[in-house]
């Protein structure tokens, strides 16, 4: 049995993780946990405590324990863009890690996507984006590429960060062919086992996360890639605009 204090912080963390607890929601004081039963002051204290150091909130006086802001999703497109501007994908406040690439075998929706028939071979590109401050998974994306460009393009086929900007600009850069169309869905859905690994959640969790694809096509009409990331609970997908 684990430590109360632990038990308290696990089953607040549920509630953050969950969107029960939204950023901005105020946790109660120490005191009223501790009158209504939850422990004593030092064992609420400590669960307070632990969370903080998890980074799901944050506290300080006159202003109690409140739920922190987690960092946002960004679609294919946002991060395509960002890296056109920046040289980078991450968003401020988030790294990747867990590159993986390889020759697999296309999936149903995948074939659909591309234009190619279920089974035939695609390259697949993985990676985790992480919150810089507490290492948890934001999202865990993956890149569908036709296997012609792992031929021409062997950088894109290595299991590493790609230094010469994302895969959309490597290929549109040797192909010569921009980008003219990018179609894009979002969906929310309750968390499978396939999910929980590669959010690094519990095999058990039940939670809404929202998947995100964006299907990239030049202006020769091929698809040369199809992106879906999968956010974490409790994420959300917000865009920044300006008005001039």
């Amino acid at each position: 049995m684990p430590p109360k204090w632990k038990a308290l912080a696990d089953e607040i963390a549920a509630k953050i993780i969950s969107g029960e607890y939204e950023p901005g929601f105020r946790l109660p004081k120490i005191e009223e946990l501790a009158q209504e039963g939850r422990g004593s002051k030092t064992t609420v204290h400590a669960a307070y405590k632990a969370l903080e150091a998890q980074g799901l909130v944050t506290s300080s006086r006159g202003h109690g324990t409140v739920v922190r802001e987690r960092t946002p999703l960004s679609t294919g497109a946002e991060r395509e863009q960002r890296s056109k501007i920046t040289g980078s994908s991450w968003r401020a406040g988030e790294r990747s890690d867990s590159h993986t690439a390889g020759i697999v075998a296309a999936p149903e929706d995948v074939a659909e996507a591309l234009g190619i028939r279920a089974g035939d071979l695609v390259l697949k590109r993985s990676r985790a984006y992480r919150d810089a401050h507490t290492g948890d998974v934001i999202s865990h994306s993956t890149s569908w590429i036709p296997e012609v460009f792992a031929e021409e393009l062997p950088e894109l086929a290595m299991g590493k960060r790609l230094s010469g900007g994302t895969s959309i600009d490597l290929i549109t850069r040797h192909t010569g062919r921009p980008v003219a169309h990018r179609y894009s869905a979002m969906w929310p859905r309750i968390t499978t086992p396939a999910d929980t690994a590669l959010l690094e959640i519990p095999e058990d969790t039940r939670a809404a996360v929202i998947v995100l694809t964006v299907r990239v096509v030049d202006t020769s009409g091929m698809t040369i890639e199809y992106g879906v990331d999968v956010g974490g609970p409790g994420r959300r997908w917000t865009k920044e605009e300006s008005s001039e």
